[in-house]
């Protein structure tokens, strides 16, 4: 699907979900949560991409996921719900550990949007108030702790191979 579709498809569920036609914008978000993805590795590897254009992409990739979680979390579809922040946090993690400039010229926004999907997660996990759901959120809080070390590791790495 062209971005230009994909765009449509987000913003008609959006307007689906404002009057509350949640399974048919359930329907949208998983059209533009299949997809968006692509175009988001797409920017990356497009230097003409603008970390305007960028950010739209990794914005609208957050509202989609977090509004599909809570339509899903409706519909008693929890593990669908969880798997949904999950693939979008992760996808965000690794995103942050590529060393390209549009990547780093967005790099603030790229971890507000991860840290929110985080929020998200733990708020999910605690308000199904079930031990397995805590340790699922735990062990997502240590791999976030880890990719934030991993990042930290690179950009030494990064800033000693340019000073070099």
């Amino acid at each position: 699907m062209e971005l230009q579709q994909c765009w449509m498809r987000y913003l008609k569920a959006e307007k689906l979900i404002e009057h509350g036609y949640w399974s048919e914008a359930h329907e949208l978000y998983t059209e533009v949560l299949d997809n968006l993805p692509i175009h988001i590795h797409q920017a990356l590897e497009n230097e003409n991409i603008k970390p305007c254009q960028f950010s739209c992409l990794i914005s609208g990739l957050r509202d989609a996921t977090v509004a599909q979680s809570e339509i899903l979390n409706k519909m008693g579809q929890q593990h669908s719900a969880f798997a949904t922040l999950n693939q979008s946090y992760a996808l965000l993690q690794f995103i942050s550990l590529e060393t390209s400039n549009l990547v780093q010229r967005t790099m603030t926004l790229i971890d507000n949007k991860s840290e929110d999907i985080l929020r998200h997660m733990g708020a999910f996990c605690h308000a199904q108030r079930d031990a397995q759901w805590m340790l699922k959120y735990e062990h997502i809080q240590k791999a976030h702790h880890h990719f934030a070390k991993l990042r930290v590791t690179s950009d030494q790495a990064n800033s000693t191979h340019l000073l070099n």
